[in-house]
């Protein structure tokens, strides 16, 4: 009797263990499952709008248009010449454009700036992800001329004293935007910085001088 309740007693004791085993098992996978769930869900969302933004053709580098303005004014930008950057006052528009002169045989890829008086070009070095300065031009005395056509959005900056510049946009909605603030901030420039004859002979003095050292 006693040996069978014994024996009973293992038997019950040994199953009711594999049954604890097998829960513990059980429960141990649906915490992984349970944990792996969570850890995904706690990845936050990825954000269309920034998204659309880092894939931006206006913009390089997968940045904002607003990361690239603060590092303009806070990274060096090689090759810079004249004035401090931070006198040039706030930036108002800035976008990737292809740029080409009359002296030049193809389009070339900038990143221009728009300040209150001033153009700033930049050539973009892809390779290291940075600027390369290439002139500012005054928008005092500048002037914009509309080349509208099917397959291109582009428009002419030239003066007195500036080479003419042909600008590609890379739409009709960036092309819109340059031509407004542009026509609006030469009107103020010429309002508050007429143009005169030794303000445009020290501008072109100063761009030959840096020509012939590049050609140097």
């Amino acid at each position: 009797m006693g040996c069978c309740s014994l024996s009973a007693g293992r038997a019950g004791s040994a199953g009711t263990g594999q049954d604890e085993l097998e829960l513990l098992k059980t429960g141990r996978t649906r915490m992984q499952s349970n944990s792996e769930g969570q850890s995904e869900a706690s990845l936050p969302p990825k954000d269309p709008a920034i998204l659309a933004e880092a894939e931006d053709p206006e913009v390089p580098w997968g940045r904002t248009r607003e990361e690239l303005e603060n590092l303009l004014i806070t990274q060096p930008i090689s090759g810079w010449e004249g004035m401090n950057i931070h006198s040039l006052g706030e930036i108002i528009w800035s976008s990737l454009v292809f740029l080409r002169s009359y002296c030049m045989e193809e389009m070339r890829e900038c990143y221009i700036v728009l300040f209150s008086f001033h153009l700033l070009i930049l050539s973009v070095d892809r390779r290291k992800k940075a600027f390369v300065y290439e002139g500012l031009l005054p928008l005092a005395g500048m002037r914009l001329r509309e080349i509208t056509t099917a397959i291109s959005h582009t428009f002419e900056i030239s003066g007195a004293m500036i080479e003419s510049r042909l600008v590609c946009c890379q739409n009709t909605a960036n092309f819109d935007t340059w031509v407004q603030h542009l026509q609006h901030q030469i009107k103020m420039a010429n309002a508050h910085c007429p143009v005169r004859p030794n303000n445009n002979i020290s501008f072109l003095v100063s761009h030959c001088r840096r020509h012939v050292q590049r050609m140097g």
